[in-house]
């Protein structure tokens, strides 16, 4: 007898192995006696972790706890039922529902039994079903398209409020009667194109219809219809008009910025390769004063005692030079870098180029006497313009220096003007040496590293014109070359000369 409720026993827990829903036995103070495999699984653990453990292990902070401490009471009075959180071995939180009730063996000991599914999916599901639900039914409610039922002979059956706004209408009611067939179409055979698609596909999708509204509206919708039986088993149109009125018309206008958009992204991918090139040119060009200034202040250092009065003198001079290039250049990336970061003053006013010409002629009177050129303002009439008077001073003292540095001996550098009525143009000339064809492109690009000797060897690193057209540019104004190589250069630079034009 003994053997066979073992027997009974033993059936009856490999029963319990085969069942999807988690068991549990325990006993009156909540250590587990029993679980069966689908427990095991659901939880991560091994048998030997779960034995004799209470079910504290597997508990969620997110459970009211006075209705945990209740749970074993309500087994033994009677059973309980519900949803907890629980926690498995990997740390996963499941959503569960859990069924409990006693049972007592003949020796009136009591064992509390659980039973328990995973509904952590099932109530995502439902709340993505909700969520879904909810989504469409607003989205139903806000539509801003006509929805609509119809008769196949082209009569209203029912319409959203969205479609009586699209047809102009006072209210729904009114749509019945709307005959479809003559203000939804431009002729009778685009109603029945729509019809005939209608019947042998079942449905249409986007046939594109043209009408005026009750306001003298004229409407461009795209119609997008199924062919369905309603409840008297009779075959309608269920559909929903589109407006694309505003949105053909926005269409053009995204072509035109997507275009545009397209074109500025060429530009700045351009101007960040033409960026890099610059920087690898500037470090190449600060590279070698630098490497004149070590040179000749090594031997200095090495042979100080060795070298006569004239070689000492000359290597000083040879290492003034070169930081004077170095400090040249310094300071022209520092302005070029003030105007790229926008932080360089800007304060356009009327002023005369004729006095800012005299001025700068003083300062470089001894280089001209120094190298026998003639230097010259030759401008005339009204020399007004209207833009920042630094950064137009700073673009003429470079043109005028870079004119010096080019022409030789017994030639001139002189600047005249031609005066418009809106804007004035400068001209910075000279006959010295030219440029060659072939390099005038090179100019004013940040991309290119076109730095050439003056007729005394003197060095310049290009980044001057660079900075030139960029605060003309600034000022609304142009900068441009002639060139004839062996005979001479023209600088050009317009200017406004009132503030609308600078505007």
């Amino acid at each position: 007898m003994i053997n066979n409720k073992i027997t009974d026993l033993n059936v009856l827990l490999q029963t319990l192995d085969y069942i999807n829903e988690a068991v549990s036995i325990t006993d009156i103070e909540d250590r587990i006696i029993f679980v069966n495999n689908a427990f095991l699984e659901l939880y991560g653990y091994t048998l030997d972790e779960v034995t004799n453990r209470t079910f504290d292990f597997v508990g969620s902070e997110k459970n009211n706890p006075e209705l945990m401490h209740s749970i074993i009471q309500s087994t033994i009075d009677g059973g309980w039922e519900g949803r907890l959180y629980n926690i498995t071995k990997s740390k996963k939180e499941i959503l569960i529902h859990l069924k409990t009730f006693s049972i007592t063996d003949r020796y009136g000991q009591v064992f509390l039994v659980g039973i328990t599914t995973d509904i952590t999916k099932d109530v995502q599901k439902d709340a993505k079903l909700k969520e879904a639900q909810d989504r469409y039914k607003n989205i139903f409610l806000e539509l801003n398209d006509a929805v609509y039922e119809s008769t196949l002979d082209g009569k209203f059956i029912e319409m959203n409020p969205a479609g009586v706004e699209i047809l102009g209408l006072e209210s729904a009611s009114d749509a019945a009667e709307i005959s479809i067939s003559e203000k939804f179409y431009k002729s009778p055979q685009d109603r029945q194109l729509f019809i005939d698609q209608l019947k042998e596909n079942g449905f249409v999708r986007n046939f594109e219809i043209h009408f005026t509204n009750l306001r003298g509206e004229n409407i461009t919708g795209l119609n997008s219809a199924n062919l369905v039986k309603n409840s008297h088993d009779q075959y309608i149109i269920r559909g929903i008009v589109r407006d694309i009125t505003d949105i053909k018309e926005n269409e053009n206008k995204l072509k035109s910025v997507v275009k545009e958009l397209e074109e500025l992204n060429i530009k700045l991918h351009n101007l960040n390769a033409s960026k890099d090139k610059f920087f690898s040119i500037i470090s190449h060009d600060l590279r070698s004063p630098f490497s004149s200034i070590f040179s000749f202040s090594e031997f200095l250092k090495d042979d100080i005692n060795e070298l006569t009065k004239e070689e000492t003198a000359l290597f000083a001079e040879k290492i003034y030079e070169a930081a004077q290039n170095v400090f040249a250049l310094l300071e022209n990336l520092l302005t070029w870098s003030r105007i790229q970061s926008g932080k360089m003053k800007y304060e356009p006013a009327h002023f005369s180029i004729n006095s800012r010409i005299n001025q700068i002629i003083k300062l470089f009177e001894h280089i001209a006497a120094n190298k026998k050129i003639t230097l010259s303002n030759k401008m005339s009439g009204n020399t007004i313009a209207f833009a920042d008077e630094d950064m137009i001073s700073s673009v003429l003292q470079n043109l005028i220096s870079n004119a010096l540095k080019f022409t030789s001996a017994d030639d001139e550098v002189f600047i005249t003007n031609n005066n418009h009525t809106d804007r004035l143009e400068i001209l910075v000339n000279d006959t010295g040496i030219g440029i060659k064809p072939e390099d005038i492109d090179k100019l004013f690009r940040i991309d290119v590293n076109h730095s050439t000797y003056g007729t005394n060897q003197e060095k310049g690193s290009g980044l001057g014109l660079i900075l030139c057209k960029e605060m003309v540019e600034k000022n609304n104004g142009t900068i441009a070359v002639e060139s004839k190589f062996g005979k001479g250069t023209t600088f050009k630079i317009t200017l406004p000369r009132d503030e609308t034009l600078s505007n």
